[in-house]
């Protein structure tokens, strides 16, 4: 990816109320990284671009912001990951819609939206006004090698926001996992203390495979502003027709704001 380039996070719109959220989180998360805006919509097959185009600046200018716009027109999914490489995208952020199953925006369509990007992506749940939002993080972890992905955009929030990062380590018995579950947190804590930022490993008894819900509500319970977890790597045939499990974690009853790392080898990483 071209290094040069001005990185950028991108909001996704679909020009409701709900989008308005998303675009305030972005502007609060663009100050905070000190990272360029854009804004991204669907197009319908017969629907003018530029006409899509006019009507996000003019959201941009009724905001009093600078913002790159784009539109995906047809292979959502393909167009949006060429654009993440393009411009040099390090994280997007939505509201979902939960109430039409055939919207773009609707949570399950989401998720497999972006099933292949190479960047995280936040979905807002609750209305923000400052960054004191994202002061507290909740980071779930288990014995896997691929639960220290997280750890990376974690450590973002407790040094460009000072957020205070509370890992919540699984319970394990088995011998092979509870080494790989240490050799987790040795690496957590050496990451964090690297970084100077503040954190608190908790052990908890909650099992593996439920330890993201415990997260979510530890989060709403110490008001928390985001959890951070992995997406499902592949797709079984439960997950095809009933959805994968970050689909019942992003609809949290509590509104707590997900973020989601798809597990991959070649995540883009955010210059600092």
């Amino acid at each position: 990816m071209d290094e040069e380039k001005n990185q950028h996070i991108i909001v996704l719109t679909d020009f409701t109320e709900r989008s308005c959220i998303a675009l305030d989180h972005g502007i609060v998360l663009a100050d905070v990284l000190e990272k360029e805006l854009s804004l991204l919509c669907f197009a319908q097959e017969n629907e003018d671009e530029n006409m899509l185009h006019e009507k996000m600046q003019a959201i941009a200018k009724d905001r009093k912001i600078q913002l790159s716009t784009y539109v995906l027109k047809a292979k959502y999914a393909k167009a949006y990951n060429e654009l993440v490489a393009e411009s040099n995208a390090i994280l997007a952020i939505v509201c979902f819609d939960n109430t039409d199953s055939k919207s773009n925006f609707h949570p399950a369509r989401l998720l497999k939206f972006f099933h292949q990007s190479r960047i995280p992506y936040i979905f807002a749940n609750n209305a923000i006004t400052d960054a004191s939002y994202y002061k507290k993080i909740i980071l779930p972890i288990d014995s896997t090698k691929e639960s220290k992905e997280k750890v990376l955009w974690a450590s973002y929030f407790g040094r460009f926001n000072e957020s205070e990062l509370k890992v919540m380590a699984a319970s394990v018995k088995d011998e092979y996992l509870l080494r790989q579950m240490n050799n987790n947190l040795k690496f957590i804590k050496k990451i964090f203390d690297s970084f100077e930022v503040n954190f608190e490993i908790l052990r908890t008894t909650q099992k593996q495979s439920s330890i993201d819900e415990a997260a979510i509500h530890a989060a709403a319970d110490e008001n928390a502003g985001l959890v951070i977890i992995l997406s499902t790597k592949s797709y079984g045939i439960l997950d095809l027709l009933k959805g994968p499990k970050e689909l019942g974690l992003i609809t949290n009853e509590e509104r707590i704001s997900i973020m989601c790392l798809n597990q991959r080898d070649d995540l883009y990483v955010m210059c600092d």
